[in-house]
């Protein structure tokens, strides 16, 4: 293989390679990883670790959550429909989304007309992140790629289009209904007619419709998360998320996203030579920090791109819910690397482990090396839950009493675009039960002062807790009015109102 080192020789990892892997997965409390190397055409891969802690090792070809790494498929898929011009002569980069699914497609302000195919798929719409307003399978009516993208019409628009970059699952969600109104079938039958099956990737589903099955024929990981105080893992349900579709919820092995990386390396079919070209392009800086001798991260659709030491890299992350993945390539080198993990904190690891393959490939010396470990672990020790004290630093002492008696504040409260919040006092607190969203919680109210609140909310399945701000609002009858909460981090201290009823 091209560049071999100390970690590839010979077409095989080394000793020092599985060594390094080893330590790597042990320091950051990753049960199971697999990981493949390409080079041309040559693909390595290996499992590490236990797709089912602590007794069923990880091979090549074991399952993932592919996270969301399964954004560069969904914009593939979109680049075939630019490419046909005899089914879809409508269907360009630039082509504005309510031209291709009218009324579905309808934002809170008057740029429904100016967003475009390639704005969906490169962040740069203007919303911000609103994964919370997405209804998962445990609710009476869950959503789907269709009832998300016409929630857009409620959600905040907070920035102009093309000026910000703003990662969002939910234009992504809006790119496969895209895809599946055009086509008429669902974007995974899209997929594996036109993508999956030609590439040879015969191991690659979507969870909300091959999860099961693939459990009784393949080895599908188990997600796990890692308890600190106790030092040992605990089981994290697998996310089965359709409402989420085109931005995650695909299943897939090493081995098959090492055939989708060569397709993208040496730009072959089925995506055609333009569709290459427009995928990597860069259409908006991130908001990254720069790293040593790394240029700014750009995002093009589905994919980022950057520059080290000269090389252009291409490449994206997904993270989950008991899952992590990682796959970049070097265009010039005709080389790359995928990696999954069966743990929500695997992205450490992953990066650990990609790069000290890239540092060997392109012959950095130790001294101009990242050192990743040391920034993972500052990370980690500066990232705290924001306290009362943070959320509110200027209080009156003693507190404000609520105005009412805290059974006066539960009830209904709705929101068009997150639906409704159901408040209810129980043992003392106010809380609302979320287990009905894409991301399972519990919204615990701890009064402050006056009308305002602590909302912790506590991610059931991840077992991950945070603080946001929240306030009660009083009418001029001395009822309650709404509640609103800061769901929204880039609204900069704006909230989402939900109206009691």
């Amino acid at each position: 293989m091209a560049g071999a080192s100390p970690l590839v020789q010979d077409g095989s990892f080394t000793p020092e390679f599985d060594d390094l892997v080893s330590e790597t997965m042990r320091r950051w409390n990753v049960p199971g990883l697999s990981t493949a190397v390409i080079d041309n055409d040559t693909v390595l891969a290996k499992g590490y670790g236990y797709s089912q802690y602590p007794d069923k090792p990880v091979k090549p070809d074991t399952l993932f959550n592919a996270a969301s790494m399964a954004k560069a498929f969904t914009a593939t898929a979109v680049s075939l429909l630019v490419d046909d011009d005899e089914q879809f002569p409508d269907v360009k980069w630039t082509t504005p989304v309510a031209n291709l699914i009218g009324d579905d497609f309808v934002l809170s302000d008057n740029r429904t007309n100016q967003v475009t195919v390639e704005d969906i798929l490169s962040h740069r719409t203007g919303l911000p992140p609103c994964d919370d307003a997405c209804y998962g399978t445990n609710a009476k009516v869950p959503d789907t790629p269709k009832s998300v993208t016409r929630k857009l019409r409620h959600l905040p628009l907070n920035r102009p289009i093309r000026t910000t970059y703003q990662y969002s699952n939910v234009m992504f969600a809006v790119a496969a209904h895209l895809v599946e109104t055009l086509t008429g079938q669902h974007l995974a039958d899209f997929l594996r007619e036109k993508i999956w099956d030609p590439l040879g990737m015969t191991s690659t589903y979507y969870a909300g419709t091959d999860l099961n099955e693939r459990r009784g024929t393949q080895d599908v990981a188990v997600g796990y998360g890692y308890d600190k105080e106790k030092k040992e893992y605990f089981e994290i349900p697998w996310p089965v998320q359709p409402e989420g579709r085109g931005a995650g919820e695909m299943i897939s092995s090493a081995l098959d996203y090492a055939e989708f990386l060569k397709c993208m390396i040496n730009k072959t079919g089925p995506i055609s030579e333009k569709g290459h070209e427009e995928l990597v392009k860069p259409r908006i800086v991130t908001d990254e920090g720069l790293k040593p001798f790394m240029s700014h991260i750009c995002y093009a659709l589905g994919w980022e791109t950057f520059s080290y030491h000269g090389e252009l890299i291409v490449g994206h992350d997904g993270a989950t819910d008991g899952f992590t993945s990682k796959m970049i390539f070097i265009p010039r080198l005709k080389w790359g690397f995928v990696s999954f993990a069966n743990t929500q904190d695997g992205y450490e690891a992953q990066q650990k482990i990609c790069w000290a393959l890239v540092y060997d490939l392109l012959n950095v010396p130790i001294d101009k090396q990242f050192d990743w470990d040391e920034h993972f672990q500052k990370e980690r020790d500066e990232n705290h839950p924001d306290t009362k004290e943070d959320l509110y630093p200027k209080l009156p002492e003693p507190p404000l009493p609520t105005t009412l008696e805290l059974s006066a504040y539960a009830g209904e409260y709705f929101h068009s675009g997150w639906g409704t919040h159901v408040v209810e006092l129980k043992d003392g607190k106010l809380q609302v039960d979320s287990r009905d969203r894409t991301w399972k919680y519990i919204l615990m109210l701890t009064h402050v002062s006056g009308e305002f609140f602590v909302a912790e909310v506590d991610i059931l399945d991840v077992r991950e807790k945070f603080n946001l701000r929240a306030e009660f609002r009083i009418g001029p009858d001395g009822r309650v009015v709404d509640l609103g909460i800061e769901y929204i981090e880039e609204l900069d201290g704006e909230k989402i109102w939900f109206e009691r009823r």
